[in-house]
């Protein structure tokens, strides 16, 4: 008591209890979650092991010191769902990437479609010992382009490399197994590093992670390769992915996703979703709403939910629970288009850093053949183990975001499909965090399984690591139809700049041509869209010209504008204003 010893340790007896619907441990409230503790709990530490053998002086506080981060501001957002579309957009000299219609007033026959990958190479394989499919790519502040995944023991690892095709182990100084290139010395498998904008120095690097099942932690480094864990868990759940994070500089706020198994499929099985995390604070435990029993046992009766209730009963002495119902869901699956028995593995959403205002995810979707509760005839022909296939298959969509919390997710066609990938057969298709861009191409990487998912047969000579390649702001765009003329006005808007750049593609026999017209949609003199001249070809950076006006369109700028543009059979990507 207060730094002194107070007496021997008296005699106790420790008595298994039998099983029931009582928790473990429960601190604050009874076995059952009931009955709160009618005060505030200031602070609390258990520790593994005895802490003081002698007398000491007591601390002021048991809490870490944690740094303060200013955070750097960004653009604010343009078109966050729910706000107005009315007024004039403050362009100026954003690039703006047309995943939707935010910026369209009118659009006549235009459709948005996703774009696969335009080429897969296989960069990693003959994989040896423990190689876990979580991948994360990160192009550090010198270019190199750090590949890293769980290890041996999942403990992870990096491959790095100065092509993007050929990776090396690099020696870490951190040595497990037989692998030189370990970078965190303990099972944190589930993270996502990346540098972190706003610091500070010693911090640079940010990683959040589960560990040892019991709970995520945040990670910190200077450099990528020596890793801090800190102490208190930010998120006391246990980890059932990996997490996707990452900084959103326009909207203020860490975003992080989780994955839950408490939601219950059509079926009578798991459904996997994905919960929101947000925090402005990323070293203090992050903002998650306390729910009582009876709330959580009154949003099962509104919506299906898997038993027990509180989901967390069920894991075991010690344990925390899996996410629940305590945060947004904001990735899973849609019945209106998904098969029962859909789920999201991990949704793999991050901040396009090529432009403001875009944010792109690639859920991981799984197939699951041993769906509960199905008809006999659906699925049983996949799910007999004497065929020799597995529990499903998995393989990667793209998704939009204006604001990375309200998504659109387009199933079809899929961004990475199963299928034959340089001879080889892949059943589960996990992309990577994170992308590089070299030039005008964008560099994805995602791990590729002969394997079924949870397989009746093991090949792990099938595995490997491949690169997928794809063109500058190519994921989704604005098209056009072959046979027919489409047409996009914009809303008003003001911009800075000299030059209109398009990223487009009309083919070799598509055309697109684009006019400025004012705010009462009158063309402007010399600039109107019969004055824009023919653009014909594929083009990440293309400068538009008119007639007798040239390219420079500084005349305008500052003024509200709409802009008419005119396609047939195209591909709009992105446009923006430039100064050269």
């Amino acid at each position: 008591m207060d730094g002194k010893k107070q007496g021997g340790a008296l005699p106790v007896a420790l008595q298994r209890l039998p099983a029931g619907e009582e928790d473990y441990l429960s601190v604050g409230r009874d076995a059952r979650w009931q009955r709160p503790l009618p005060g505030l709990l200031d602070e609390m530490r258990i520790s593994r092991g005895i802490v003081y053998a002698a007398p000491f002086t007591p601390p002021g506080s048991l809490a870490p010191a944690m740094p303060t981060v200013v955070l750097k501001p960004g653009l604010p957002l343009l078109f966050a769902p729910g706000s107005p579309r009315t007024g004039v957009v403050p362009l100026g000299s954003r690039k703006h990437v047309f995943i939707d219609d935010a910026l369209i007033e009118r659009r006549e026959h235009i459709t948005f479609s996703a774009h696969p990958p335009t080429r897969v190479d296989r960069v990693m394989e003959d994989i040896e010992g423990q190689f876990r499919k979580h991948l994360t790519v990160v192009e550090d502040e010198n270019g190199l382009i750090r590949l890293i995944n769980p290890g041996p023991d999942d403990y992870p690892m990096a491959h790095v490399s100065t092509d993007g095709l050929h990776f090396t182990e690099p020696d870490t100084g951190i040595q497990h197994k037989g692998r030189k290139n370990i970078i965190i010395a303990e099972p944190a498998p589930m993270g996502r590093p990346f540098i972190d904008p706003n610091g500070p120095p010693e911090h640079r690097w940010k990683n959040v992670s589960g560990l040892e099942g019991r709970g995520v932690y945040l990670y910190t480094s200077p450099d990528g390769w020596k890793w801090t864990r800190h102490r208190p868990a930010v998120l006391s759940f246990r980890s059932g992915s990996q997490e996707s994070l990452f900084f959103d500089d326009q909207r203020g706020l860490y975003v992080g996703f989780h994955r839950t198994g408490f939601p219950r499929s059509e079926g009578g099985g798991t459904r996997r979703e994905f919960v929101i995390t947000e925090t402005m604070d990323i070293f203090r435990p992050w903002p998650v709403p306390l729910l009582s029993a009876a709330a959580v046992q009154a949003i099962a009766q509104t919506r299906s939910l898997r038993t027990p209730q509180p989901w967390w009963l069920d894991n075991g002495p010690l344990t925390p629970g899996d996410f629940g119902v305590e945060l947004p869901t904001v990735f899973a699956p849609d019945a209106a288009i998904d098969p029962s028995g859909s789920g999201v593995y991990v949704p793999k959403a991050d901040k396009y850093p090529w432009a403001p205002d875009t944010y792109f995810a690639f859920p991981v979707m799984y197939f699951d053949y041993e769906e509960p509760l199905q008809p006999r005839t659906r699925r049983i022909l996949y799910e007999d183990k004497s065929r020799g296939l597995g529990s499903g298959l998995v393989e990667t969509q793209v998704a939009v975001s204006r604001d990375g919390v309200h998504w659109t997710r387009f199933p079809s066609p899929t961004y990475l499909q199963v299928g034959t990938y340089q001879g080889r057969s892949l059943h589960q298709i996990y992309i990577a965090e994170g992308m590089v861009r070299r030039g005008d191409e964008i560099w994805q990487y995602f791990y590729g399984q002969e394997e079924y998912h949870s397989p009746a047969k093991r090949n792990r000579a099938g595995n490997g690591v491949y690169r997928a390649v794809q063109r500058l702001d190519g994921f989704v765009s604005a098209d056009a139809p072959y046979e027919q003329l489409g047409e996009i006005v914009t809303r008003p808007f003001t911009f800075t700049g000299r030059h209109l750049v398009l990223n487009i593609n009309t083919g070799g026999m598509g055309y697109a041509q684009v006019g400025f017209a004012d705010e009462q949609n009158r063309p402007i003199p010399g600039f109107g869209v019969d004055d824009g001249l023919f653009i014909n070809g594929n083009f990440t950076a293309h400068t538009v010209e008119w007639l007798d006006r040239g390219t420079d369109v500084s005349a305008l700028a500052g003024r509200v504008v709409r802009l008419v543009i005119r396609m047939r059979g195209t591909s709009l990507y992105a446009l923006q204003f430039l100064e050269k």
